[in-house]
Order: structure tokens, then sequence, then C-alpha cells
């Protein structure tokens, strides 16, 4: 009985506050907690072989370009999805429009993500990617510590989100090129005492160059990580 009030309770709700696709607006089946409809979630694209076994870049066979010209930072790096449209209408809605509740489900199609790629196996916990504090204070939260928080919660993995700070505040990424966001966030980021001895998932939602991500991974290893590999939401080439 209570499921059947429970069910009957979320229909009512859908009726007076209806749910739409985050992508396309398409309605939403009632009590969904899915923020695509099935032909928007179908499309989601994963990044498939080949790829660059240093930073997963698709369509690479052997390192890539980036990877050859320089040793990377992290052990390894991979993303769950392409940023392909869909995918940009999550982040953008999760990242600029508030929608702190998309944390879960995008953490969920990450996890399942996470259980297919062997290479990511084997670490201790998660950290995100943190924000400067000047900037979490103008956008209300850090979306990678909320992805990261429902990631950690489950994959079974411990969440450490006082393992990496932000030390020095930078330029937005979007329009810079690949040398000037290596040089923006250079020494951006310390790891405390947590991040001795062991291994760690940096987490973010959207990796291009994987600088940042990279520089937070570079700081766990030079505070006695034991390794340290990033995960992200999407990848965009």
């Amino acid at each position: 009985m209570r499921i059947r009030l429970k069910t009957i309770g979320a229909i009512i709700l859908n009726a007076l506050l209806p749910r739409t696709c985050v992508h396309c607006a398409e309605d939403l089946p009632a009590g969904t907690e899915q923020p695509l409809c099935w032909a928007c979630l179908s499309s989601l694209e994963r990044p498939e072989e080949p790829l660059c076994p240093a930073c997963g870049l698709p369509g690479e066979e052997g390192p890539c370009a980036a990877c050859r010209a320089a040793a990377r930072p992290f052990d390894v790096a991979r993303s769950a999805f392409l940023f392909t449209p869909p995918v940009r209408s999550l982040t953008h809605a999760f990242k600029y429009s508030g929608r702190r509740a998309l944390a879960r489900p995008l953490a969920l199609l990450m996890a399942a993500e996470l259980a297919r790629r062997p290479e990511l196996s084997g670490f201790d916990a998660v950290a995100p990617v943190p924000l400067h504090p000047s900037r979490e204070r103008r956008r209300g939260y850090n979306q990678a510590a909320l992805l990261a928080r429902e990631l950690a919660g489950v994959s079974g993995l411990a969440f450490e989100p006082g393992a990496l700070r932000r030390v020095r505040a930078t330029r937005p990424q979007v329009d810079l090129r690949r040398k000037e966001r290596l040089e923006n966030v250079r020494g951006a980021f310390e790891a405390g005492p947590a991040a001795g001895g062991r291994r760690f998932l940096v987490v973010d939602d959207v990796a291009t160059t994987l600088a940042t991500a990279g520089e937070a991974a570079r700081a766990l290893k030079e505070a006695g990580a034991a390794g340290a590999a990033v995960f992200t939401l999407a990848r965009e080439p």
C-alpha cells in the first residue's frame, strides 16, 4: 500500500510540476530520476577504443601527440562520455543553472562506466578538483565535489574533499589554448596530509586538455600519493 501511495503521489506531482528532458524538453515518465528521455539517454556516446593509453583521447593508435610531447602528471585519464549535445545540456544545467540534484544521476552514469574500465580499478579514494573559494562563493557550490561525493558513495570509495585545495585563483580556461591552459593552472593546487600513500581518482565534470585535472593530480603525487588518475563525466576533444 505504501509503495502504491508513493507511486500515486509521484504521478500527481508530475502532473502538477511536469519534469522534462534536460536536453530536448520531452516530458519524462512519472517517478523517474533520470534527467534525460530514453532517446537522449540512448544517444550518449562512450569513448571507444582505440584510445590514447595515457589520456584516453579517442581515435588514437598509441599515445596521442600531447602525451608524446610531454609526460602527463596523472597515471591515466578516462571519461565516461563524449561531450555531445545531450551531455553539454546536462553539464550546463548542473554547472550553471543550479541543478544540484543532477549530481546523483550523473554519478550513477559515471559509476556504470567506471566499472567498465579496469585501468581505473584499485584506487582508494575520490578527490574532486577544487574551485577557488571566491569562485565557489559566487556559484554557490562546486559541481566536481557534488559529483565526487555521489560517485564515492555508489562505488564504495572514500570521499576526500580536503585532499586538494586551490591556492591560487585562475582565469577561466574556456578561451585559452593548450599552452595557455597549462600555464594558467600551474601551481594552482596543494594537497594535504590525506594524500600520503593513497591512490586517488581525481574527479571533474568535463576534460578538454586535462590541464586542470592534471595539475591537481600532480599536487597529489608531490604530497606523497601512491597514484593519481583522472575520471571525468565527459571528454571534449
